[in-house]
């Protein structure tokens, strides 16, 4: 089925790995010049090139989605070198769990930084071209997390904010014909995750409230980008699809 991307500049952040390296990987497949953002520049790189492999066009780019004027360079270079962003998937974000008694301001900080301030950033910097050209597609990487978990207040606000963020854009943004949504995805199995020290204890909690029994994946998440990122979802926005294989608690 046609999607409506090819020939689509679209910028991923936080694509040098996991999920954002799967989103970019899939917009590539799609025919989308993909600007494959991201902290570590190896890792994009490296994105860029299996895109490129597979007979598609990307360029990696360093930046950090925190610094504002950063993400400000970030859109213009990319503008420059690819053409007007048509497509933006904030993806980047991370997380620092901690008891609420013993967390820092720095943790606090940091993670809200990322996942909240960095994907209002990218927003702020894409939307006058979007608004110009009356065209656009902003999907936002929430969590399930946006409903509570344990030790992770700073996460599970971040993420609750980017869902409110993604309503709020929706409503402004929609006379302009660009659309916002966000994804929320369960326990995914990326190399961060499984790299997690606790992976087995949350792996198997996981389990115990996930009707569909089999590991969430990378691509997963891509596939439900892909159809909000398509021509198919012109009607849809301010929607935040959860990927969660049907687990909505956190036990």
């Amino acid at each position: 089925m046609e999607m409506g991307i090819k020939g689509r500049v679209s910028l991923v952040t936080g694509a040098g790995r996991g999920i954002g390296a799967a989103i970019a990987k899939a917009l590539g497949a799609e025919g989308s010049t993909v600007a494959v953002c991201d902290k570590d520049p190896t890792p994009a790189q490296q994105v860029v090139a299996e895109i490129e492999a597979s007979g598609g066009k990307a360029l990696a780019v360093s930046v950090d989605v925190a610094d504002v004027e950063a993400v400000r360079r970030c859109v213009a270079d990319v503008t420059k070198a690819m053409g007007p962003v048509e497509i933006l998937v904030n993806n980047a974000g991370f997380s620092l769990d901690g008891p609420l008694t013993e967390m820092t301001e720095q943790q606090w900080d940091h993670v809200v930084d990322v996942c909240l301030k960095g994907s209002w950033a990218f927003a702020q910097a894409v939307a006058p071209t979007m608004i110009e050209r009356r065209r656009g597609r902003i999907v936002n990487i929430a969590s399930r997390a946006h409903l509570g978990e344990n030790k992770k207040s700073n996460y599970c606000a971040a993420k609750a904010g980017v869902i409110g963020l993604t309503n709020a854009l929706a409503i402004e943004l929609g006379r302009h014909d660009i659309t916002v949504n966000a994804v929320a995805p369960g326990l995914i199995r990326t190399e961060r995750v499984l790299g997690l020290r606790y992976y087995d204890d949350i792996d198997r909690r996981a389990k115990l409230s996930t009707p569909i029994q089999r590991p969430g994946m990378p691509e997963d998440i891509a596939a439900a980008v892909l159809f909000l990122a398509s021509e198919h979802a012109g009607f849809v926005t301010g929607e935040t699809l959860h990927v969660t294989g049907g687990r909505y608690s956190s036990t």
